[in-house]
């Protein structure tokens, strides 16, 4: 080959590479993350000097305005490095002072300064902020006590409260939850409101989600409960037209052509596909998407915006659109779609991409995609600084950032034969054998792309939500097929739903075909061994620490690390992560007795020195699901994956509502009861709830194992575990008369669990010896049925916890313990309640996650 042959083909080559790999100037991506780390800054860091929340933010523009002065000196100097420094400080900490703005800073008459984290009566006016949604009831089941109903709940601008007969002014954002369905209520209507105002309360176990922070995160510091629809009166309808209140009608309107065209069994779905509402979907519908890691499709995202978009790319490739046409309409149908979802950020992030994509082709010039994502960053962080910690944005981002990555790996493109008679064979063969094929190849890359997207999301996953779903994978391509064929007739159904009903109900019944396809799928996946299963997740630390090093492998790629290395470091950095959970969960030197915060309920978790763990009870009035969050949030941040033996105290619902979920989420050896837990003839012989937790137990393949008086357990070498009550043939009375008494012994030191005795059978009981006791759980949640005086003088704690909601009227009950010289714990202020010994030292975890240790006497 000449040389002028040779300098084409190498021309040649390099713009393919230029084509395949996209340029690396991408400064919005540095901009980006300074921006995230200034966020991090403000919300875990101190203010500049130490200023109190309202001067922190003007201190951090201080110091953002001094680095941009700074900036404007060095560069003209010609100082390029010193002044890009300087200018990625700004806008650190201009993004510092942002999100302290949203986080710290509030009005002076805040109505969240009215409120407390115990429910109060209030008479407010304020203006709806959007429509009541409704939320539907939970099914019914025996293991709830309390019987819910449905909801409604919207958020609204408080204006007015009243105190006595004075209207004072208030501010702030308000969610508003009221029982039963309220009729008549817009956006922008004036409202007065009679309901209980509180304050949302932190976590009060290790490991359980802060909901406080997250309604933070929007301004909601504050939560109004009415007790019925008439507690909520119009005092006027908005009439002034606002962007606001067209796009709820819309919305309204589009509900409606889903729920008509694509019918009711299936809208749902549809409307929370489409539109993003998913009041109308009750858990039972949405844990088989979660459980199969689907649960993605439920949400409007990304794909939306891509499928959108995709229907107008094809119609400028059959020439119906022009090309400059169809970029201003791509890019206008995304924003307006983002708009009419109300801006959520997954939708933010994909309009932002695909409008700048739009320009960059307006322009001719190839779009940088990592910079277009970062762009998306920014905006979502100007909208709201706070959603960098929430979990939804943080996958949504992390997805696209790696689809990007992966896209130019030259193995899942596909192949070209380079050879022109290689192209002319593979064109002559079959049609039938071409599509073989390609089905195929897409398949395979279908599966890898799934793949790599589930394995880079898994840590964050398993951090967030302690479920690791590889069934997700192996459904995707199903999954995805279907959810094509839903969104695009779902969308055309949108569009000619008020034009021609013939047409939208043909699209709708496609929808409907695709939706029961899709639930059919996922519902099998999810009955698959193995598709899914539950462990304690990774440490934040360790999360970070993974990312950190994906941004860099995502940056560098092989050039500076060898592939070897970089699997060798991801094994280590794996091994290190597995190693602190691990360690908590098969050793310790301490035994370990907890009480876990459950509101009206019980839930007492003792961990030998040998990582034995034995429950005493696990449920709680309200909620199966709410009990079981909580006691499984802690057990997964002990590091617990087995749980060696489970005693239920009798069988009042509030005291094993939350097995049968536990049942599905750890390794369970044991079961013990009184020979009366299903043989009762108390309240639980009328409930069918006993019935449903023996035939989950069963379900299981957990034996059942009953204890009487005299029976004694055996936690390791260690502790010794004595049942003083109920007798073998019980006692006349209820079922909390013959709850299950144990007495555990470790190291000289004694703890009492009772559960709910009261007369007869704590008469029974006192008839025995005296036992002195460091630790007692106050019978029966503290109540006065319970004996306090006489239980106090013949077991003589040192420590008294009450397990038992806000609710309740404790006081006389804790003075009539502290006069018999205990200290008293109630888990609802102090969250849980850990004894550790030896010697016995309780550690309760405050409201606001302040940590505070109690020494014993």
């Amino acid at each position: 080959m000449d040389a002028t042959g040779q300098s084409t083909v190498e021309a040649g080559n390099r713009a393919k590479d230029a084509a395949a790999h996209p340029p690396r100037y991408q400064p919005l991506v540095v901009v980006a993350l300074a921006a995230a780390a200034g966020v991090v800054l403000d919300r875990y860091g101190q203010s500049p000097w130490g200023c109190a929340a309202v001067h922190g933010f003007a201190a951090w523009w201080v110091l953002a305005v001094c680095c941009l002065v700074l900036w404007w000196l060095f560069w003209r100097r010609n100082r390029h490095r010193q002044s890009t420094w300087l200018l990625v400080f700004s806008i650190a900490l201009a993004a510092a002072a942002w999100h302290h703005l949203n986080w710290q800073l509030f009005s002076v008459d805040e109505v969240a300064r009215c409120a407390s984290s115990e429910s109060s009566p209030a008479c407010i006016d304020a203006v709806a902020r959007e429509s009541p949604e409704r939320v539907p009831a939970p099914r019914e089941t025996p293991l709830r006590a309390i019987p819910a109903v449905e909801r409604t709940r919207f958020t609204i601008n408080v204006v007015a409260i009243r105190d006595g007969t004075t209207w004072r002014p208030a501010s702030g954002i308000c969610r508003l939850t009221v029982n039963g369905h309220v009729l008549g209520v817009h956006s922008n209507d004036r409202l007065r409101i009679f309901g209980q105002l509180l304050r949302p309360s932190p976590p009060l176990n290790q490991g359980e989600f802060d909901f406080a922070a997250n309604a933070r995160a929007d301004r909601e510091l504050t939560r109004i409960q009415s007790s019925a629809p008439d507690c909520v009166a119009v005092l006027r309808h908005s009439e002034q037209w606002s962007l606001h209140s067209a796009l709820e009608t819309l919305r309204r309107h589009c509900r409606q052509l889903v729920l008509r065209y694509v019918g009711p069994e299936h809208a749902g779905v549809a409307a929370a596909m489409l539109l993003g509402a998913r009041d109308g979907l009750p858990r039972e519908e949405t844990n088989p998407y979660f459980l199969t890691g689907t649960i993605h499709v439920l949400v409007v995202s990304g794909m939306n915006v891509a499928i959108l978009t995709a229907g107008f790319l094809f119609l400028m490739r059959f020439g119906w659109l022009s090309r400059r046409a169809g970029l201003v309409t791509i890019a206008v149908a995304a924003c307006a779609y983002a708009v009419l979802t109300e801006a959520q950020p997954p939708v933010v992030r994909a309009a932002v991409v695909a409008t700048l994509m739009c320009v960059a082709a307006w322009r001719g010039r190839p779009g940088a995609a990592f910079n277009s994502l970062a762009a998306a960053a920014l905006f979502a962080l100007v909208l709201n600084p706070t959603d960098l910690f929430r979990v939804g944005p943080q996958l949504s981002f992390l997805a696209v950032a790696t689809l990007i990555w992966i896209g130019n790996w030259s193995w899942l493109k596909r192949p070209q034969p380079a050879d022109r008679l290689e192209q002319l064979l593979a064109a002559s063969r079959p049609w039938y054998a071409r599509f073989v094929s390609r089905s195929a190849r897409w398949l395979l890359v279908s599966l890898a792309i799934a793949g790599i997207v589930w394995l880079t999301a898994a840590p964050l996953v398993l951090h967030r939500f302690n479920v690791v779903t590889p069934v997700a994978v192996l459904i995707s391509p199903a999954v995805s097929l279907l959810v094509l064929v839903a969104l695009w007739s779902g969308f055309l159904m949108l569009i000619v739903g008020g034009l021609a009903p013939p047409v939208a109900y043909f699209f709708g019944a496609i929808c409907a075909r695709s939706l029961a396809g899709l639930e059919a799928v996922v519902q099998g996946g999810e009955s698959l061994p193995c598709g899914h299963f539950w462990m304690p997740g990774p440490e934040w630390w360790w999360v970070i620490g993974f990312y950190l090093g994906l941004v860099f492998v995502m940056i560098s790629g092989h050039r500076l690390i060898a592939p070897r290395w970089q699997a060798a470091l991801l094994s280590a950095w794996i091994l290190v992560g597995l190693t602190p959970p691990l360690a908590r969960a098969m050793s310790r030197d301490e035994f370990r007795c907890s009480f876990v915060a459950v509101g009206h309920g019980t839930c007492v978790v003792m961990q030998a020195p040998g990582g034995e763990t034995l429950l005493y009870d696990a449920g709680s009035l309200g909620s199966p699901e709410y009990s079981m969050k909580s006691i499984a949030a802690y057990l997964w941040y002990r590091g617990i994956l087995r749980i060696d033996g489970l005693v239920l105290s009798h069988a009042d619902v509030d005291h094993y509502n939350a097995v049968p979920d536990l049942l599905e989420r750890f390794h369970i050896g044991s079961i013990y009861v009184s020979p009366l837990m299903f043989d009762s003839f108390g309240e639980s012989a009328i409930s069918d709830g006993p019935t449903v937790l023996r035939a989950a137990i069963e379900r299981a393949g957990v034996p059942i194992r009953e204890i009487w008086a005299g029976d004694r357990l055996q936690m390791g070498p260690d502790v010794t575990i004595n049942v003083l009550h109920p007798p073998r043939q019980g006692v006349l009375g209820s079922d909390n008369a013959n709850s299950i008494t144990l007495a555990i012994e470790h190291d000289g030191r004694r703890i009492l669990l009772p559960g709910d005795l009261e007369s007869p059978g704590i008469e029974d009981l006192m008839a025995e010896l005296p036992y002195d006791c460091d630790v007692l759980l106050a019978p029966h949640h503290g109540s006065r049925r319970s004996d306090p005086p006489g239980f106090a003088a013949w077991s003589t704690p040192d420590w008294v916890v009450i397990s038992g909601g806000n609710g309740d009227d404790l006081r006389p009950v804790v003075l009539t313990y502290e006069a018999a010289g205990a200290q008293v714990l109630l888990t609802y202020q102090t969250g849980t309640v850990e004894f550790a010994t030896p010697p016995p030292r309780p550690v309760t975890r405050q409201l606001f996650q302040v940590s505070t240790e109690y020494n014993a006497r």
